[in-house]
């Protein structure tokens, strides 16, 4: 009996070992093994792409339910750019502040097609890893206009399951979800949810992801977001990717 219950303290003190190892770690540890878990184009040997965007939206103020087709986008994305984000331009060469503010308006979908690594992300970020069922990372910006991130990481698979933004404008607190499916055996994010308040109103916002596979790269073909207030749709946009051209960095 003695001898079991030395090699069950033996092996206690391994676990724990292990645990604390993990709740040990840094900021930039924690978000290198995320990075190496989370499927990015530009980690495939991609020099550059392009790709055609449709953009429909939903026709709100008829109550149709009709969607309204926007003109039509090319992205396009290049290794070393100093964003690390793509850019969109107008298919059709065509000028005037309605086609300046759709540019305006697309502008954050960039980074829902190719994202910026985490490490990217959270470069003038500074922080700490706190201990608790799942690793919790607080992120604080090193600017004036940054907010501050919390990021609850399940250490077991090395994703980010849920994340809070507060920040000093509107909206002041975003709280997000994410689902996963498996590309090439690492994760891609399958849908988002996020609430947040303006003006004690409350928002909430789901985006949905579809990929396909084309050069033996997954990329998004598909992106379909909906926001609500109050239960109600104020906005559905669709975003369907064609014609995709990656180039492929020789090896």
């Amino acid at each position: 009996m003695p001898r079991l219950k030395k090699s069950f303290l033996f092996v206690c003190a391994l676990i724990f070992l292990a645990i604390g190892t993990a709740w040990g770690q840094s900021v930039n540890s924690v978000l290198s093994e995320l990075d190496q878990n989370y499927y990015y184009p530009q980690k495939q040997g991609l020099k550059s792409v392009s790709a055609r965007v449709q953009w429909e939206q939903l026709d709100v103020a008829s109550g149709s339910g009709k969607y309204l087709r926007n003109p039509d986008f090319i992205f396009t994305w290049q290794a070393n750019s100093n964003e690390g984000l793509g850019k969109f331009s107008l298919a059709k060469e065509q000028e005037g502040d309605r086609f300046r503010e759709l540019i305006r308006q697309i502008n954050p979908f960039r980074e829902l097609i190719i994202p910026l690594t985490l490490e990217q992300k959270f470069f003038n970020h500074e922080g700490r890893v706190q201990k608790g069922d799942k690793l919790l990372v607080r992120l604080n910006s090193k600017t004036e206009s940054g907010g501050t991130y919390k990021l609850l990481v399940d250490p077991k698979e090395w994703v980010i399951r849920k994340l809070r933004l507060e920040q000093t404008h509107s909206p002041e607190d975003v709280k997000g979800e994410f689902r996963y499916i498996k590309l090439a055996d690492k994760h891609a994010i399958s849908e988002s949810l996020s609430r947040f308040e303006v003006k004690g109103q409350e928002y909430v916002e789901v985006t949905r992801y579809k990929y396909k596979k084309v050069k033996g790269i997954w990329w998004v073909r598909r992106i379909d977001q909906t926001l609500k207030r109050g239960g109600q749709v104020m906005q559905t946009y669709v975003f369907k990717l064609s014609g995709i051209k990656p180039i492929l960095s020789s090896h």
